[in-house]
């Protein structure tokens, strides 16, 4: 069985500036921002994406105890200044469409888990950023931006990776 500081000592091999720890139980705060605000977020479920489904971690893994959030930071390389004006920043470190940088640590420490008797999942409607929070990461400011406690000089240049 894997200890917690195993699995943190994975993380930050795995080049993961940050690694933090909370507890699956539902986000209640999410699910009364989501009724109060139901029009402004019916975009997002006709969409097809469930917010609502991702405020319990149950409901993305029965049986889930804990969420480990993955602390991303951005601007880890330098570009060339010229490419600056046709990309955004953040979108120069994303590799979505390549999948070869960020997602390959994302598979290889879930592999980790599984590799060692533990099911995760790395949900697309869980908050993230509410679950990084609540492990103490960091604190929120204007436009719900989420700031570092520790890493990225505790800047918002940071992004959290929920893996229940």
């Amino acid at each position: 069985m894997l200890t917690q500081q195993q699995i943190i000592d994975r993380a930050h091999e795995l080049m993961f500036e940050d690694i933090g720890v909370t507890s699956a139980e539902p986000f209640e705060s999410q699910q009364r921002i989501l009724s109060e605000r139901h029009e402004s977020y019916a975009w997002a479920m006709n969409a097809g994406l469930d917010l609502v489904s991702g405020i319990d971690p149950q409901n993305i893994l029965s049986g889930a105890k804990s969420i480990f959030v993955l602390m991303e930071v951005y601007f880890r390389e330098s570009y060339p200044h010229a490419m600056e004006p046709f990309f955004g920043r953040c979108y120069l470190d994303d590799d979505r469409i390549t999948r070869d940088g960020l997602a390959k640590r994302i598979k290889a420490f879930r592999s980790y888990l599984r590799d060692n008797g533990i099911q995760s999942k790395v949900p697309f409607n869980l908050p993230h950023r509410l679950a990084a929070g609540r492990a103490g990461m960091g604190t929120f400011g204007k436009n719900c931006l989420f700031y570092s406690n520790r890493v990225a000089r505790k800047s918002s240049w940071v992004l959290p990776i929920a893996v229940v």
